[in-house]
């Protein structure tokens, strides 16, 4: 008897064992992840949209992943960028274009840096640390928000060539905070320096990459690939600018492949919002524009793409924001620890993986301007006390009939649902204690118009 009862305590703490060999042999075969977010790109400016834009690479990897059909980014571009990397609607964090983001928020890299991961940043960050931003201290660089590795520009907008901003004539291009002089076209170099992390990576760690590329944002020049573009016709030099772009997309994408890791990389892209027509830019049939909260603003062209996990040639309809990729990557890699608490974005990856849509708790997209999404129902809440808008958007996507007279129980509902986001007011939200003081000066405010005057970068 007391030898049956040894051998059942050996096999009881064998069983104990198991588990705990299982989770660090499932850690050790987390996928890499690669994030590529393209800047003022609009909806209509992506192949599978209009085929006049010759965009052939991200066309091919739609067809071997899941195109995101319904994928929301904020209006303007560093709204979207501090709800990628906090997980929560800048309703909350209070960011805007010339705050950054408070050191408060835990973020994306430093959850996958926590499970292992090496963390890569190249190209646009816009969420502190420049002379400008309220939070400008070197604790708000990339480098000090989680990633091993930053090469890039800080500001919203640089020249592409001398990667000085546009604003200032100030060199803005950096390697960790150190100054980089060099000569090339921007969307070459972050491909360039893509390339060469994963090249030379650490192959026993996965890695974690986000390419930001600065194209098509303004100020647009002719790239390499078509020096002879008339940069008076802005809508030939935004399509210059989109194919250039998508061929660099493909040399990272040839060094995953040459490397032999395509099957082990999960990658996802997106816009940061929609185009700003002034620049030449098409959102389709889609009402609006960057800087507004009409569809055109808010809705991007996405896809994720992971071979032999996500079945190729999918179309998701399922309604999806910024704020859900880093709960829905971290679920995808097997992440269940780290995560931040208090995030706005859900874990989606079942859905975008199995296909097949599934109900979400509404979200709230904008800053100032705000919109409820609880399909079939979308809200535009102006938030200067102006009228609201109510659509149907799914059988109304381009938002052509107000129906709030006729649904006031539904417009009282998701305006209910705004302010448990806590709206933040003005551009001190973003600001925080420790941080140096600034002059004031925020974002331009601009009315809920279709096509506002000039966007904010």
């Amino acid at each position: 008897m007391r030898y049956e009862k040894a051998v059942r305590s050996i096999l009881v703490s064998l069983v104990a064992f198991l588990p705990a060999a299982s989770s660090k042999s499932d850690e050790s075969k987390r996928p890499n992840v690669v994030i590529i977010v393209t800047d003022d790109h609009g909806f209509g400016d992506i192949g599978w949209n209009d085929p006049k834009i010759k965009t052939p690479t991200l066309d091919r990897m739609a067809a071997e992943g899941c195109r995101l059909d319904r994928f929301y980014a904020n209006p303007i571009c560093s709204v979207t960028r501090a709800a990628l990397i906090s997980g929560v609607a800048s309703t909350r964090t209070g960011v805007n274009n010339r705050s950054g983001l408070p050191s408060k928020y835990r973020t994306l890299p430093q959850v996958f840096k926590s499970a292992g991961y090496s963390t890569w940043m190249v190209g646009k960050w816009h969420l502190g640390g420049s002379e400008d931003n309220s939070l400008f201290a070197p604790d708000y660089l990339p480098q000090n928000r989680g990633f091993d590795h930053f090469y890039g520009h800080l500001h919203g907008a640089i020249d592409y060539y001398t990667h000085e901003r546009k604003d200032l004539g100030k060199l803005d291009w950096q390697r960790n905070g150190k100054p980089v002089e060099e000569k090339g076209f921007s969307t070459d170099l972050m491909a360039d320096e893509a390339v060469r992390l994963i090249e030379t990576r650490d192959a026993t760690k996965p890695f974690l990459l986000y390419v930001a590329f600065n194209a098509v944002h303004g100020p647009l020049q002719a790239p390499p690939s078509a020096p002879d573009t008339n940069r008076r016709d802005k809508r030939a030099t935004l399509m210059a600018n989109v194919k250039h772009m998508d061929s660099a997309v493909a040399r990272i994408m040839k060094a995953i492949d040459s490397n032999g890791i395509d099957s082990d990389t999960l990658v996802i892209f997106f816009g940061d919002n929609g185009g700003q027509l002034a620049n030449g830019a098409s959102n389709g049939e889609l009402r609006g524009e960057k800087g507004t909260t009409f569809e055109g603003g808010l809705r991007v062209p996405a896809l994720i793409r992971w071979p032999g996990t996500i079945d190729p040639g999918q179309r998701s309809v399922q309604f999806m924001n910024v704020a859900d990729v880093l709960p829905t990557l971290a679920s995808a890699c097997g992440i269940l620890t780290g995560l931040p608490d208090g995030m706005d974005g859900v874990d989606l990856w079942l859905a975008l993986k199995s296909g097949k849509a599934k109900e979400r708790p509404p979200f709230v997209m904008g800053y100032r301007d705000t919109a409820v999404f609880s399909p079939p129902w979308k809200l535009i809440s102006p938030g200067r006390g102006e009228k609201s808008l109510l659509f149907e958007i799914e059988a109304d996507p381009n938002e052509t009939r107000d129906v709030a007279s006729e649904h006031p129980e539904i417009v009282n509902q998701l305006m209910e649902s705004i302010p448990r986001t806590a709206r933040p007011q003005g551009n001190g939200a973003a600001r925080e204690k420790d941080a140096p003081a600034k002059k004031k000066g925020g974002e331009r405010r601009k009315r809920q118009t279709d096509k506002p005057s000039k966007s904010p970068e």
